[in-house]
């Protein structure tokens, strides 16, 4: 089969029965073949000479003076044949380090320990990758990689990346031309500080980010000095102001003759974790990895508890991400984890394909902190659900159990459930009978997923792109907050190609592997979860059925009055403070300054201002809280620093109930104006029109005010339970 995407340029070939995967490109005369696809040869027809040199072979300059000029932090213009670690004391072993994780990325070549540190001039380098060509390298190995280099092999959907291969990936990633890195220069900067040298993860995590569009730079910090880092003023931390800091350590340096259990090192350098998370955001710190030091030994019992004491430590601090460093070590495995030459020589203690691997991770959270998750998973059901078709197997001849083959959709389905319970909205695009979808899910007895479950469905015979446009609609979101998941590579490359801002998932052929391949997408990852994610899909059905209540009704005014609408608008408490953030890094709409803030930010916020919010309620349900008001007397004025609602909360009066809040509040303070900053953004002109509706004024661009007397009127359909004191 031939996968969606697949280029095959004039002369290329595919072999009967070969497998090519989506966005391959078959270059001129290729021959590919196999499961999956990979080059076999070029026709002869079609050589360009005699012999196909190696894509290693084709290295250009520039290239190779972009690897060393990113390793010693120079203009790639001034890397010159008289340029070497001999006269630059930037080209020191930790930029050689960085060089051979760069040719790892680059051509998976795995330089051994002690060839490393002779890296130490271009041509030295050009003379290394020669000799891996014509396999004179001792000890080196390949891994798996594109055929010829192709980054056509990989998708052009960074959410689909964590699917393949990450050797595969990071190699195509290394392979961009010039001219696009250049169009994604770095803006912000992660700052990794370790007890044990870090630098070879550096090349990988500046790629995957890149791929994601978040091009940062990649700087560590001085070698095992984290406490002063964390705390010293003028430390590499405290200078990143915009961009992310990393905090990595294992217990094999921790713990020492003179600290047996680890305890005094890692209470020393939570305490300074605990002092730069109170006053500062973006950390990120790991948990600690299983031991794989061949040189520390006899000390299982004390590892284990230290590390089950620094993870529960981690979780209760608030502000800091905490990185799977635990995960990346056992995936790999003890054996492959560790390279005792390169910890003897310099004090880097794990291989290649750790540092490879520690650095996609990372990507992962940062992926995670910086770009919203996906909100919806859109679902086939025939063969996606349940083994079978339903409108010719029936209920009963359904492939649905905890015995194989039924086993494999039952997973599947307790990870979507999860997924769920997680916050992610669930709906059905299905070409099916209505009736007999809801059968099953109503009455076939192993079905994990409930009708309750879908928050909103397509069940017909139209094409799924049109339906997904339909519930895009339906729910208020845009269609790139969706993941459409279908067995049929048909529908698939229909959804594909009429809504390409949907997230498709290219579906194993296999069932067993579907939960698998769900459980390996980042793209449902959230930054936390709230009261409110957990009940998501019933409020989306709460709101369904304020819809069809709406087309019963004659009128707008009749149809709020009917909603019975009750508002709760008091000053934040601790348990609402979670909620305050996420709404200020998720609203855009009916945001007045688009800031977006932290928890710990919120809290220290809390300290100096009056955060005031509203939940709402209706006779059809609870949506939440939904509105945030951040409120700080300025020069006898009221500054309102954020102002924003929920959309699922606006066009219902409710607005103005909570601007008529802060107008009372104002009055009751004695101040006499009202001060408006206003940020604008592609999508928040509706906050701005709402206030000069309500009677302010632009003074400035960027700032509407408005006299405290000329308050707005009190909303008559709106019950106001208000806890607001002065």
């Amino acid at each position: 089969s031939i996968g969606i995407g697949v280029k095959i340029d004039e002369g290329g070939i595919v072999e009967a029965g070969s497998n090519v995967l989506p966005y391959t490109r078959i270059g001129r005369g290729e021959v590919w073949g196999g499961n999956p696809a990979v080059l076999i040869r070029k026709r002869h027809e079609y050589s360009d000479s005699p012999e196909v040199q190696s894509s290693v072979q084709q290295i250009n300059q520039s290239e190779l003076n972009a690897i060393i000029a990113n390793a010693i932090n120079l203009p790639p213009e001034e890397i010159t044949d008289e340029l070497d670690s001999y006269n630059c004391m930037a080209w020191d072993s930790l930029a050689k380090m960085a060089i051979a994780a760069s040719l790892y990325d680059r051509f998976a070549i795995r330089v051994p320990p002690r060839e490393i540190f002779k890296l130490d001039s271009r041509k030295s380098i050009e003379e290394l990758i020669f000799a891996h060509t014509n396999n004179d390298l001792p000890d080196s190995s390949v891994a798996e990689s594109p055929p010829d280099g192709n980054t056509n092999a990989i998708p052009a959907n960074p959410e689909l990346l964590p699917l393949y291969p990450p050797e595969t990936v990071t190699q195509a990633l290394a392979r961009l031309s010039q001219e696009e890195v250049v169009q994604a220069q770095a803006k912000k900067t992660i700052v990794v500080a370790a007890t044990f040298t870090v630098q070879p993860l550096g090349s990988t995590l500046e790629l995957w980010c890149r791929a994601f569009q978040m091009p940062f730079s990649v700087e560590f910090a001085e070698f095992n000095q984290l406490e002063q880092t964390l705390l010293s003023p003028n430390s590499d931390f405290i200078n990143n102001q915009n961009g992310l800091n990393v905090v990595l350590t294992r217990p094999e340096d921790l713990i020492s003759d003179g600290d047996p259990d680890g305890m005094i090192r890692a209470g020393q350098l939570l305490e300074a974790i605990i002092s730069y998370a109170s006053r500062k955001k973006g950390l990120i710190v790991s948990n600690l990895p299983p031991v794989v030091s061949p040189f520390f030994q006899g000390k299982d019992l004390q590892v284990e508890k230290l590390r089950l004491w620094w993870q529960e430590q981690l979780e209760k601090i608030e502000g800091i991400h905490i990185l799977d460093f635990k995960s990346v070590v056992e995936e790999v495995g003890r054996q492959n984890a560790s390279d005792a030459s390169l910890e003897v020589i310099a004090r880097a203690p794990y291989s290649q394909t750790v540092y490879q691997k520690l650095g996609i991770a990372i990507t992962r959270l940062v992926r995670s902190i910086f770009l919203p998750a996906k909100k919806v998973l859109a679902l086939d059901c025939d063969n996606t659900l349940w083994g079978g078709v339903v409108g010719e197997d029936g209920i009963d001849g359904l492939a649905l159990s905890n015995d194989y083959p039924g086993r494999s959709f039952r997973l599947f389905q307790e990870m979507v459930l999860d997924l769920k319970k997680g916050g992610v909205l669930l709906v059905l695009v299905s070409k099916n009978e209505d009736a007999d979808v809801w059968n099953v899910f109503e009455h076939h007895p192993e079905m994990i997923l409930r009708r309750g479950d879908i928050a909103g469905h397509r069940i017909n015979w139209q094409k799924k792109s049109a339906n997904l446009r339909e519930l895009a609609k339906e729910l208020n979101l845009g269609l790139d907050s969706f993941v459409f998941m279908d067995d049929s590579p048909v529908e698939r490359l229909e959804v594909e190609t009429n809504t390409p801002e949907v997230t498709v998932v290219p579906m194993p052929k296999d069932p067993a592997h579907y939960a698998e391949t769900l459980s390996k997408l980042w793209c449902f990852d959230a930054r936390s979860l709230t009261a409110e994610d957990t009940i998501r899909t019933q409020l989306m059905v709460q709101e369904q059925q304020r819809r069809d209540f709406q087309q019963s009704v004659s009128n707008l005014e009749n149809y709020l009055e009917s909603l019975e609408l009750v508002a709760e608008i008091r000053l934040a408490e601790e348990r609402d403070l979670p909620r305050v953030a996420q709404l200020t890094q998720k609203t855009n709409q009916f945001n007045l300054s688009l800031i977006r803030r932290s928890l710990p930010e919120i809290q220290e916020i809390q300290k100096s201002s009056s955060i005031l919010v509203l939940s709402l309620k209706d006779r059809f349900g609870d949506y939440g809280l939904v509105g945030v008001g951040i409120l700080k007397p300025e020069n006898g004025s009221l500054l309102l620093d954020t102002f924003l609602m929920s959309c699922r909360a606006l066009g219902r009066g409710v607005e103005e109930a909570f601007l008529y809040t802060m107008f009372d509040f104002a009055t009751q303070k004695d101040l006499k104006r009202i001060l408006a900053p206003f940020h604008s953004g592609p999508r928040n002109e509706q906050v701005k029109t709402f206030l000069l509706n309500m009677g302010f004024e632009q003074k400035q661009s960027d700032l509407l005010e408005a006299e405290v007397a000329n308050s707005p009127k009190k909303p008559g359909h709106v019950k106001m339970l208000v806890n607001v004191l002065v």
